[in-house]
């Protein structure tokens, strides 16, 4: 686990040289001070696809700017939990008066700012952006919204994350880090998906054939000749407006359908009742038609070999 403080920096300079500190090691963005004695401290922290941080920080204002993003900038979804304090964060055309125990949604790509008026603290969970749209199939309709402390699952979701940061930070371990990490996006899209309901859904043109677009693909995802002309084909629509939809997720039908099996085989990767089985067996059985193309897909997503990561989960 990284940390770093503004303690051992020197008062004057103090706010620029923590920016630089946050921007190397986080994301690019501007802490604006709104008094001369400022101090700030960051842990991070990894859990399989998901990173965790943990930021303390005294009043000021956090923004996020046009000028600090690039279009190569990688896109992160962060949950946003506030432990301590309070502050107001707008992004978009929403904005959400955060106290203790509130979550909110922030996405890097987009212009933000968080105004703290006292001393604060706050968790992020923050998800890769192709990582995100298996839990929420429209997080951009969440971002500067607020998810009440009490409302729903939302008590049992911050419980969750922050058991989790107190084991990531006692040095916690596992060759099941990516088991965890979905237990606990589960659990806050879950607490989103109570509170906020049909609104996921996204505009109402994908509602109507969203849900079944995506039970058809999980029906059929065995199948190598899945693709676009037999998914639009089935559901009974164009495969122009088939890609549109999926393109208005920031996804793409092909990209999907590869997610989904590479999680399939993660899990029976890691599942003891698939130990009898090859890795090639694991592969073929998902739809995939060559393993070395299987492997370096697996290799792209996860880190490792498939061969590597079942070894560490049963190691």
């Amino acid at each position: 686990m990284e940390s770093f403080s503004t303690e051992a920096l020197v008062c004057r300079g103090r706010a620029q040289a923590w920016n630089e500190i946050y921007s190397t090691r986080l994301s690019a963005t501007d802490f604006i001070p709104q008094h001369g004695n400022f101090s700030a401290g960051l842990k991070l922290g990894g859990l399989g696809q998901i990173s965790l941080a943990r930021l303390v920080t005294g009043p000021c204002t956090i923004r996020r700017t046009d000028d600090h993003i690039s279009g190569s900038t990688p896109r992160v979804y962060s949950f946003l939990i506030q432990l301590a304090g309070r502050g107001l964060f707008h992004q978009g055309l929403n904005e959400a008066m955060l106290r203790a125990g509130d979550f909110t949604m922030c996405d890097n790509a987009v212009p933000h700012f968080f105004n703290l008026d006292d001393d604060a603290e706050m968790l992020l969970v923050r998800v890769p952006g192709d990582v995100i749209n298996d839990y929420l199939p429209h997080p951009e309709l969440l971002c500067g919204r607020r998810l009440p402390a009490r409302e729903g699952l939302t008590p049992t979701a911050a419980l969750m994350a922050c058991g989790l940061w107190k084991q990531l930070e006692r040095g916690f371990r596992s060759a099941h880090d990516d088991s965890i990490a979905h237990q606990l996006l589960d659990m806050i899209s879950t607490s989103y998906s109570v509170a906020f309901g049909s609104e996921l859904n996204g505009p109402d043109l994908d509602a109507v054939y969203q849900e079944r677009v995506l039970n058809f693909i999980e029906d059929h995802i065995r199948d190598p000749g899945l693709n676009a002309q037999l998914v639009a084909g089935a559901i009974g629509i164009d495969a122009g407006e088939l890609a549109a939809m999926f393109s208005r997720r920031g996804d793409s039908l092909r990209a999907y359908i590869l997610r989904r099996r590479l999680e399939l085989a993660a899990r029976q990767l890691r599942n003891p009742r698939w130990r009898g089985s090859t890795v090639a067996q694991i592969a073929y059985g998902l739809g995939f038609t060559s393993l070395p193309l299987f492997t370096r897909a697996y290799r792209r997503r996860f880190g490792v070999s498939p061969g590597d990561y079942r070894k560490a989960q049963f190691n």
